[in-house]
Protein backbone atom coordinates (compact mmCIF):
# COMPACT_ATOMS: atom_id res chain seq x y z
CA UNK A 1 0.00 0.00 0.00
CA UNK A 2 1.37 3.61 -1.18
CA UNK A 3 2.55 5.98 2.33
CA UNK A 4 0.38 8.61 0.72
CA UNK A 5 -3.30 8.58 1.48
CA UNK A 6 -6.14 10.45 -0.38
CA UNK A 7 -5.89 13.31 2.12
CA UNK A 8 -1.86 13.68 1.20
CA UNK A 9 -2.63 13.57 -2.29
CA UNK A 10 -5.37 15.91 -2.11
CA UNK A 11 -3.11 18.20 -0.15
CA UNK A 12 -0.44 18.48 -2.67
CA UNK A 13 -3.04 18.61 -5.59
CA UNK A 14 -4.00 21.70 -3.99
CA UNK A 15 -1.30 23.28 -3.22
CA UNK A 16 0.45 22.84 -6.40
CA UNK A 17 -3.50 24.47 -7.75
CA UNK A 18 -3.27 27.16 -5.51
CA UNK A 19 0.25 28.49 -7.48
CA UNK A 20 -1.02 28.30 -10.45
CA UNK A 21 -3.80 30.33 -9.28
CA UNK A 22 -1.84 32.85 -7.59
CA UNK A 23 -0.25 33.36 -11.10
CA UNK A 24 -3.82 33.76 -13.04
CA UNK A 25 -4.53 36.29 -9.82
CA UNK A 26 -1.13 38.07 -10.63
CA UNK A 27 -1.98 38.30 -14.65
CA UNK A 28 -5.72 39.30 -13.81
CA UNK A 29 -4.04 42.50 -11.89
CA UNK A 30 -1.37 42.85 -15.12
CA UNK A 31 -3.82 43.18 -17.57
CA UNK A 32 -6.72 44.95 -15.31
CA UNK A 33 -3.71 47.67 -15.11
CA UNK A 34 -2.52 47.34 -18.90
CA UNK A 35 -6.42 48.08 -19.96
CA UNK A 36 -6.72 50.62 -17.35
CA UNK A 37 -3.72 52.41 -18.18
CA UNK A 38 -4.60 52.51 -22.42
CA UNK A 39 -8.23 51.83 -23.02
CA UNK A 40 -9.40 54.07 -19.60
CA UNK A 41 -10.06 53.29 -16.12
CA UNK A 42 -13.28 52.05 -16.08
CA UNK A 43 -12.63 49.57 -18.66
CA UNK A 44 -9.57 48.22 -16.16
CA UNK A 45 -12.05 48.06 -13.74
CA UNK A 46 -14.51 46.08 -15.69
CA UNK A 47 -11.58 43.30 -16.11
CA UNK A 48 -11.02 43.26 -12.56
CA UNK A 49 -15.33 43.17 -11.54
CA UNK A 50 -15.84 40.17 -14.39
CA UNK A 51 -13.39 38.03 -12.24
CA UNK A 52 -14.33 39.35 -8.96
CA UNK A 53 -18.21 38.54 -10.04
CA UNK A 54 -17.17 34.76 -11.41
CA UNK A 55 -15.15 34.81 -7.97
CA UNK A 56 -18.53 35.65 -5.82
CA UNK A 57 -20.40 33.22 -7.92
CA UNK A 58 -17.56 30.11 -7.64
CA UNK A 59 -17.69 30.87 -3.68
CA UNK A 60 -21.72 31.12 -3.63
CA UNK A 61 -21.50 27.69 -5.16
CA UNK A 62 -19.30 26.02 -3.06
CA UNK A 63 -20.44 27.85 -0.11
CA UNK A 64 -23.86 25.68 -0.51
CA UNK A 65 -22.64 22.57 1.40
CA UNK A 66 -21.64 24.77 4.28
CA UNK A 67 -18.84 27.50 4.46
CA UNK A 68 -15.43 26.79 5.51
CA UNK A 69 -11.79 27.28 4.48
CA UNK A 70 -11.66 24.87 1.92
CA UNK A 71 -15.08 26.52 0.03
CA UNK A 72 -13.05 29.95 -0.38
CA UNK A 73 -9.90 28.14 -1.59
CA UNK A 74 -11.89 26.10 -4.31
CA UNK A 75 -13.47 28.96 -5.79
CA UNK A 76 -10.53 30.79 -5.85
CA UNK A 77 -8.64 27.76 -7.21
CA UNK A 78 -11.81 27.64 -9.84
CA UNK A 79 -11.18 31.61 -10.99
CA UNK A 80 -7.57 31.80 -11.11
CA UNK A 81 -6.58 28.23 -11.54
CA UNK A 82 -6.74 28.78 -15.49
CA UNK A 83 -3.21 29.74 -15.58
CA UNK A 84 -1.72 26.04 -16.16
CA UNK A 85 -2.74 26.85 -19.65
CA UNK A 86 -0.99 30.02 -19.67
Amino acid sequence: MSSHTHKDLDEQGLRQDLRLAHVGLIVVVIASVVVGAFAGLVYGLLVAGAFLTVFVIALVVQCLAGFERAAVLRAYVVTFGWAQWL
